[in-house]
């Protein structure tokens, strides 16, 4: 047996594995468009979740017409704060006619506490400009 056919042979081996190696390693996802996806999902929960606040706060006596914004942290996220895959909401704007009364506003507080479970220093109210003072 001659070694150096031996050591031929070796080499071929690792040649393949090599090879199989990269392919394997060309194939593995990136994560890319899965992590995209996921965010819009989300943004378009955010809307849903925002949408649905301000028509509960504008149900509400003396809110008028309102405005919200909610920032969130994670995954998804169902209707009223249900967390679902990690999401949480880390704060709430709102920007509502009957703000400047502190009734209404704490009315606004309670109501956003209770759906998020968040602190109150983490929601801000503030009275929504008239249609005169916008033009």
């Amino acid at each position: 047996m001659n070694i150096s056919f031996w050591k031929e042979k070796g080499n071929k081996y690792i040649v393949f594995i090599l090879v199989g190696l990269l392919i394997l390693v060309m194939c593995i996802p990136t994560g890319t468009k899965t992590t995209q996806l996921v965010q819009e999902e989300a943004e378009v929960a955010d809307g849903e979740l925002e949408a649905k606040l301000e028509q509960v706060l504008s149900a509400m006596e003396g809110v008028g017409d309102v405005e919200v914004m909610i920032t969130t942290e994670g995954g998804k996220e169902s209707a009223f704060g249900a967390q679902s895959v990690g999401q949480k909401v880390c704060g709430v704007v709102v920007v509502a006619e009957g703000a400047g009364s502190a009734t209404v506003n704490a009315r606004i507080s309670e109501a956003v506490k209770a759906l998020f479970s968040i602190d109150v220093h983490k929601i801000s109210i503030v009275k929504m400009r008239s249609q005169e003072e916008h033009k």
